[in-house]
């Protein structure tokens, strides 16, 4: 009768821990990966907007116009903000959270590029916007993109650099 009884505890004992035996395995492991980077991309552009001088009025633009100004497909980004200038300047924002890591691999090629060709653009009618461009900001991190071309493009690496860092 004792050693029922001992293995009928022993049987609840096990069968009350199971739920736990789950309880940090993801995080607590050794070479556990640590959680994705995560950022609120309309946060980070109205703050870049804000925080920024810019010479132009900056106004957003719907994401098709801006897909297709860039040349990128819309199902490469799964979230956006940006603004852009008149035309005047050169200056822009421009975020995407994009659908995955090679999504981001293009989305970058498109923003490496937009800034080619602007500088080309802005060098026959606006030379001193070449300047601006060439200060333009490019940063990744994980599926996240952060381009911006602004009167200081030092302050905007700095900002940027926060924000990617404060995330």
């Amino acid at each position: 009768m004792n050693k029922r009884l001992a293995r009928c505890g022993a049987f609840i004992l096990i069968l009350s821990l199971l739920p736990l035996a789950g309880c940090g395995a993801a995080g607590s492991e050794a070479g556990a990966e640590a959680p994705a980077f995560a950022m609120d991309v309309e946060a980070c552009g109205d703050q870049l907007r804000r925080e920024l001088e810019f010479r132009d009025q900056l106004e957003e633009l719907g994401p098709p116009v801006v897909y297709a100004l860039l040349g990128v497909d819309g199902g490469d980004v799964a979230a956006q903000k940006n603004y852009f200038g008149s035309g005047a300047t050169a200056e822009e924002i421009i975020i995407f959270q994009a659908a995955g890591s090679e999504a981001a691999g293009r989305l970058r090629l498109a923003l490496e590029a937009r800034i080619e060709s602007q500088k080309e653009i802005y060098a026959s009618y606006a030379p001193e916007e070449v300047a601006y461009l060439r200060g333009a900001v490019l940063e990744q991190k994980g599926d996240y993109l952060v381009y911006c071309v602004a009167a200081d493009g030092a302050a905007a690496k700095d900002l940027i650099d926060r924000v990617l860092k404060d995330q």
